[in-house]
């Protein structure tokens, strides 16, 4: 089945090539097929860059099957910008009492994580779903096709490992970790972080 799947697609392949180069030489044969197709393809770069520059706002989706998982869609170049957007993400999760979610694979203490939204092509066959595939999914540890979230390891954007305060049993303090293409590049402290009174 797979052998026939992979035929297809580079039979599709070659069909696009062939249209693209059949497409070229038609647009090159008279100046204003030339010209128009540049202004087509000017509008498309200017719609393209206004989308990525202003409409392009970043996000924190939390997850529906597991509260401390945040997805962070378009996150933001500026470093300082997305870490401190997580920083106040940490506060603000930390003040809402969650009902009793479930807790990610492999997962042992109190956590919150946070990755960059991603979703694979639609059309691709053997290709994983992507992180976003968690916002409303469990994680499929066995099967034909297996989705955890240790999958995408190189999405991962920061986490916070949080426990009571020594000096105050009702604070939380912890480390907050961020994380830059599976490489860690910062960490700091959290302490004396208020809570909603029934966070463990």
């Amino acid at each position: 089945m797979e052998i026939i799947l992979i035929v297809c697609l580079i039979l599709l392949l070659g069909a696009a090539v062939y249209f693209a180069l059949r497409l070229a030489k038609w647009v090159l044969r008279g100046k204003r097929r030339t010209q128009l197709v540049g202004v087509v393809l000017a509008v498309c770069v200017l719609a393209v860059a206004i989308d990525h520059s202003f409409l392009r706002n970043m996000q924190l989706i939390q997850s529906a099957v597991y509260p401390s998982l945040y997805l962070v869609k378009y996150p933001q170049d500026d470093q300082d910008a997305l870490h401190q957007a997580i920083r106040d993400a940490v506060a603000a999760h930390l003040r809402v009492d969650w009902p009793d979610g479930k807790k990610l694979a492999y997962q042992k203490e109190n956590s919150i994580f946070f990755y960059t939204y991603y979703k694979a092509f639609p059309f691709s066959v053997f290709q994983d779903e992507g992180t976003a595939y968690f916002l409303e999914n469990e994680e499929d540890l066995g099967g034909l096709v297996t989705e955890e979230l240790g999958m995408y390891e190189r999405y991962k954007l920061a986490d916070f490992h949080y426990a009571p305060c020594t000096s105050n049993k009702a604070l939380l303090c912890g480390e907050l970790r961020f994380f830059n293409a599976q490489k860690l590049v910062d960490s700091e402290r959290l302490a004396n972080l208020p809570t909603s009174g029934n966070t463990q």
